[in-house]
């Protein structure tokens, strides 16, 4: 009779109830890490597009001289037509690109755009920053003039940086991003 008694057994379900509560908290917390970096990535993506798509705009080259100097000289010298419209345009640009996405990006500003103009051994560099577009100019010795990248200006170019915020999908606090780029106008190169 003892055989067919049963004693009962002490309670073992605990230790899987919690092991299956860690690995789901865990899956939890990976899910939502995963989100963020996503949003983040799509983010840096969109604006990486519109950033070059609005410096390349703003790369409007002056035909007139280039004809001219090309007859003149037989080397053609490339430079803006003009840098103010120019820098207008890198601003509708990013502007039209960025309002398309509402609720995408927070506190968007531009930090900096600046217009290389390369003529003989010759850099002309013009510089807009802040959303107020304040405006500086220097020239430089062509080799010693270097963007904020760290490239070499060798010709005429522009670089333009934007500054944006993005809303964290774990505690909804603003991250900050900058992003930035360096073009080149080549004609017939």
């Amino acid at each position: 009779m003892k055989k067919l008694i049963k004693r009962k057994k002490q309670a073992t379900g605990a230790f899987g109830y919690l092991f299956m509560f860690m690995t789901v908290l865990i899956v939890a917390i990976i899910t939502l890490y995963m989100a963020q970096v996503s949003k983040l990535m799509t983010h840096q993506h969109h604006v990486d597009d519109s950033l070059a798509d609005a410096v390349l705009a703003s790369l409007v080259a002056d035909d007139v001289y280039y004809f001219e100097t090309y007859e003149l000289t037989g080397t053609p010298v490339v430079r803006f037509r003009d840098k103010d419209k120019s820098y207008a345009i890198f601003k509708d640009c990013m502007n039209d690109s960025v309002s398309e996405t509402d609720g995408f990006y927070y506190n968007f500003g531009f930090d900096t755009f600046i217009c290389y103009e390369v003529e003989g051994n010759i850099v002309k560099a013009t510089e807009y920053s802040g959303n107020g577009g304040y405006k500086r100019t220097w020239t430089a010795r062509i080799g010693s003039e270097r963007t904020p990248t760290g490239e070499v200006v060798k010709e005429t170019s522009a670089y333009g940086r934007v500054r944006f915020g993005i809303k964290s999908i774990i505690n909804g606090n603003l991250i900050t991003k900058t992003k930035d780029i360096y073009c080149t106008l080549e004609i017939n190169n």
